[in-house]
């Protein structure tokens, strides 16, 4: 049995079925949150929205916008 087939029956037993809808989710959050611009002052709602995409991009303490960093 090779690495990629004892993976994908690490991941099914994991997660069954969902696997493929929670790392699409993560995908695609991903792509988003490297198109969406930085939030601007006094943006409350697009803020909250943009640190939301963030967590499901898994983009935690890693990954910042350039308008971001200090």
């Amino acid at each position: 049995m090779d690495l990629f087939s004892q993976l994908a029956e690490l991941l099914s037993g994991w997660s069954g079925s969902y696997a493929d809808l929670v790392f699409s989710l993560i995908g695609v959050a991903a792509a988003l949150a490297a198109l969406l611009p930085a939030p601007k002052e006094g943006q409350t709602a697009y803020r909250i929205f943009h640190a939301a995409v963030n967590f499901l991009a898994m983009n935690i303490l890693r990954a910042r916008n350039a308008g971001t960093r200090k």
